[in-house]
């Protein structure tokens, strides 16, 4: 076997026959092993898919099928635990927070209303997030958006998958783009649905029997959404707003739009492109600031962003490791673990990392593990709740120490 396709035409028959191991050497301890492995490469890897079917939540110490340097056949690597990825498979890495975890609704609450609208903004309020993110582009007309749309750092903005159709956000003016642009019902990217999104012609509904969404599925200009969470009776004054800088030229006018709403003290501001960083902190030196990485953070991480006036760092969910975080922290700058779109967490949650779920708990409290304070997620809502469930774990053993503490001073007086 020389490749790990035969591996797995074999596993299954593998496992099988190792979990008759173990329940033979249970029942009977001095009882040998049916299966035999010659190379510990292949029985790593067939007993963490064994562990997966047993409890598919363990986190398996192995973390990754390696190339085999004994003898020189290489076999794809495998990675399945995103705790190994992050080093936080030690029970010394599940370090307590001197910090207040930040829950930060990523362009919103996506799965229950369409992304960087209103109406998912304050989904993400009402779930009990304590800041919501969003992305910018400066139209042609000068006026500020709130959009993603497809297609990497380099060319953002492009509306093929978005919109069905070809050419960029940037082509439009906000009135043309609010008024022209619908989007797509089919693309997987909306986690809300086809049922959540409504187009000026159409009566898309909640769930049958109910009445007709409003038509809220358009461009929104960066005014129209920074005027709704400041004066909305819904949004507590408390959350903050976390302003991705997504095309050229969004700094100046971003800022200006901020000041002119009086706004300064809740919007935050982040960019891939750390040049924009260090104009906004040029044109403002007391705003929060974050420096966005990707999937290849340099080694200088840190000293990038501070040189640029950054005052966190924002890194992807697996690449934030408790070793950066930590060097963060120390380095005196705030962490922001910020996850994909839901194409992209469906894909590393299928082909990646199977010690986890989709954005449910046990995802997340592994990337709390790290010591991260802030996580831009997809599901607000889950990750609100877990925030409460922990911190009425906390509360707990603060009082049950206490109690502790109490009756050992009244025994000792």
């Amino acid at each position: 076997m020389n490749t790990m396709a035969s591996l797995k035409d074999y596993s299954t028959i593998i496992i099988v026959l190792k979990i008759f191991n173990l329940g033979l050497a249970f029942l009977h301890p001095t009882h040998h092993p049916v299966v035999n492995f010659p190379r510990p490469e292949i029985q790593h890897y067939l007993e963490s898919k064994m562990l997966m079917l047993i409890n598919p939540f363990t986190v398996h110490p192995h973390g990754e099928f390696r190339e085999d340097q004994n003898n020189g056949n290489s076999y794809q690597q495998v990675s399945y635990s995103l705790a190994s990825k992050l080093n936080v498979l030690e029970d010394s890495r599940a370090i307590e927070h001197t910090h207040p975890i930040e829950v930060v609704g990523h362009r919103g609450s996506l799965y229950t209303a369409l992304e960087n609208t209103s109406r998912s903004f304050l989904h993400a309020a009402e779930a009990g997030a304590d800041s919501v993110e969003l992305d910018v582009f400066l139209l042609k007309c000068g006026t500020l958006v709130v959009f993603h749309g497809s297609g990497g750092d380099e060319t953002p903005g492009l509306l093929h998958l978005y919109c069905g159709i070809d050419g960029s956000i940037l082509d439009y003016t906000a009135e043309e783009a609010k008024r022209i642009l619908t989007f797509n019902k089919s693309y997987d990217e909306f986690g809300c649905g086809p049922s959540q999104i409504t187009h000026p012609d159409d009566l898309a509904t909640e769930s049958v029997g109910q009445e007709p969404l409003p038509h809220y599925c358009y461009v929104h200009t960066l005014e129209e959404v920074l005027t709704t969470l400041r004066d909305h009776p819904n949004v507590p004054s408390t959350l903050s707003i976390k302003i991705e800088l997504k095309g050229e030229g969004t700094a100046f006018p971003a800022v200006q739009l901020v000041e002119k709403l009086n706004m300064m003290h809740r919007c935050h501001y982040s960019s891939f492109d750390h040049s924009r960083i260090a104009e906004v902190r040029a044109l403002n030196p007391g705003a929060l600031t974050g420096a966005l990485f990707a999937d290849d953070v340099p080694d200088d991480f840190i000293q990038r962003a501070i040189a640029v006036g950054a005052s966190e760092i924002h890194l992807k969910y697996d690449t934030c490791t408790y070793e950066r975080i930590q060097a963060a922290h120390k380095a005196g700058l705030g962490t922001m673990a910020w996850f994909r779109g839901p194409v992209g967490m469906r894909e590393d949650t299928t082909s990646k990392y199977q010690d986890v779920g989709n954005e449910d708990e046990s995802m997340y409290e592994v990337v709390i593990r790290t010591g991260v304070r802030s996580m831009c997620v997809n599901r607000p809502d889950v990750m609100s709740k877990l925030v409460e469930k922990m911190q009425r774990r906390i509360n707990w053993a603060t009082a049950f120490y206490r109690d502790e503490e109490k009756k050992s001073e009244e025994l000792s007086a």
